[in-house]
């Protein structure tokens, strides 16, 4: 049973840990886990996304399931393994596969530890601990290498040591290759023979001399730039910094002069980049909201604001992959459709933008729901690439003589609930969604619809029930029929939104949220 009244572990910082397992269970016990030890937790539910992840987000920890769709845990450890890194990242399994075999594979693929489900949370609690205690001795190295590093960068800079009067009494290596000089060469000049101030006025020798006279304390330590002389005569711009050093029969002066050609250059190239960066994203943000505006026109939300129909879309992103459509035919039947693409942002909107148009037609002709059904699969099927679909729930309500017809492929449970809030009936999804492949009529099943008394259908997207919590916990349908339960009908979808919100707290919802309800009146 897992204890949350031991105290997190005092740790300096908070390491970020990547979890990957396909079940939401395993997920949220180990990210309870986790935000009790205090560290931050990253989330995937198949290897590809594991592997995705750790390379957008670089993880300090990875705790890895075996067992997982698309990718299993084994390749996913050898492909993050194969990913070039300038640090360790330990990779922990955790896996009910506790078989030698499996533990062996697991740590010769490239893992550094094995833990087995289910978990003991002391001893889950002391792994992580002893993990995180090599961490900080990595960083710690990693900012000594750090430190080392800045020290050996300083040498680089020329040092030179003059007098009051100028005359150059001493000078690195580095000095005499960034004025262009031999070693020998420098010593014995006039420094000023190789600075040259851009505006030629001469402020700072004259600088120099107050500061001589003492007048001018502040000088010394300040960082003048200047122009400086190569041997050929080439100027380049230059920055110094003037100390003095601590002698008592004579006053010498460190001058650390540092050559900024390339960094003046890679300063004007970066002006130069980021105004044709704002360009691009000035015209991207124009190109975004036409698109925006066209796809907004093609699904002619003045269809949906009509009496019995109450809808919500809230996207991720700009462009959502949830397209909610409702109209009336000809005949006063009601078209209502609720879909959901793979995927987020403009490419989801464009899969479920090129069935609109069909749904419309479809709409003003009175298709029957079987045909509309095969006509929207099919388009879909020749359009999308491999891989992309879309998740559907299309129904035909004949109000007035209490009848109509459903359709589901992919989305969550359809929902019928009475007046006051209780579950009348739920329907579940038993076809594939929309564009896997070319579809013959008997393959589409429909589901005849009836009711005697008044009620609601609701139907939503999967963003709607896996919307998760601060804590790992999902909305779910426990949520939704709570939210319908405490609300009155003509408020019910406000309520349920208002629901969501109080659940996601200052989160945001991983994936597009879309709901569309739905009078059956009498």
């Amino acid at each position: 049973m897992l204890d949350l009244t031991l105290e997190p572990a005092n740790a300096q910082r908070s390491f970020r840990v990547l979890i990957a397992d396909d079940t939401q269970a395993n997920r949220a016990l180990l990210r309870a886990y986790l935000v009790r030890l205090g560290f931050e937790t990253l989330m995937a539910e198949d290897g590809e996304q594991a592997l995705e992840l750790f390379e957008r987000e670089r993880p300090d920890i990875v705790l890895m399931d075996l067992m997982m769709p698309k990718m299993d845990g084994f390749e996913s450890i050898e492909r993050i393994r194969m990913l070039r890194s300038d640090r360790w990242v330990p990779i922990v399994i955790v896996s009910a596969m506790d078989a030698e075999y499996d533990i062996t594979r697991g740590l010769e693929a490239g893992a550094d530890d094995f833990m087995t489900k289910p978990l003991s949370y002391q001893m889950f609690a002391a792994k992580m601990r002893n993990l995180s205690r090599a961490l900080e001795f990595q960083v710690s190295r990693e900012e000594s290498q750090r430190r080392e590093a800045a020290i050996a960068d300083a040498v680089i800079d020329g040092i030179i040591t003059f007098d009051a009067g100028f005359c150059v009494v001493d000078a690195n290596r580095a000095a005499a290759t960034i004025f262009g000089r031999s070693e020998g060469e420098l010593p014995g000049s006039d420094l000023r023979n190789h600075l040259r101030e851009p505006s030629g006025e001469g402020s700072w020798e004259r600088h120099f001399r107050a500061c001589v006279e003492g007048r001018d304390p502040d000088f010394i330590g300040s960082l003048q730039e200047l122009m400086g002389r190569r041997a050929d005569g080439r100027m380049f711009p230059c920055e110094i910094c003037v100390t003095e050093l601590p002698l008592a029969e004579e006053r010498l002066f460190i001058a650390v002069v540092r050559d900024i050609s390339e960094r003046k250059r890679v300063g004007r190239q970066l002006t130069e980049n980021a105004a044709r960066l704002q360009q691009y994203h000035d015209e991207a943000e124009a190109e975004a909201e036409l698109a925006k505006d066209i796809m907004e026109r093609h699904i002619r939300r003045d269809a949906l604001e009509q009496s019995g129909v109450q809808q919500a879309v809230i996207p991720t992103q700009r462009f959502s992959g949830d397209i909610v459509l409702a109209a009336r035919s000809r005949s006063g039947k009601l078209y209502a459709m609720l879909a959901d693409a793979t995927g987020h942002g403009l490419a989801a909107a464009m899969s479920g933008l090129a069935i609109v148009n069909d749904f419309y037609r479809a709409v003003e002709d009175d298709v029957p729901l079987r045909r509309m059904i095969l006509m929207l699969n099919n388009t879909l099927a020749e359009l999308l690439p491999r891989g992309r679909f879309v998740s559907a729930a299309v129904l035909v309500l004949d109000q007035k003589h209490r009848r109509g017809e459903m359709w589901q492929g992919g989305v969550p449970d359809v929902l019928q609930v009475a007046p006051d809030g209780q579950l009348l009936a739920r329907y579940r999804a038993d076809q594939l969604p929309l564009g896997i492949e070319v579809w013959q009529a008997e393959e589409v099943s429909i589901t005849p619809l009836e009711w005697d008394t008044a009620s609601q259908l609701l139907l939503c997207s999967d963003g709607l029930i896996e919307a998760c919590s601060g804590k790992g916990e999902e909305f779910g349908y426990e949520g939704v029929l709570a939210a319908l339960a405490s609300s009155r009908v003509e408020g019910r979808l406000d309520a349920l939104q208002v629901e969501l919100r109080r659940h996601l707290d200052v989160l945001a919802g991983h994936d597009d949220i879309s709901m569309l309800l739905l009078d059956l009146p009498v």
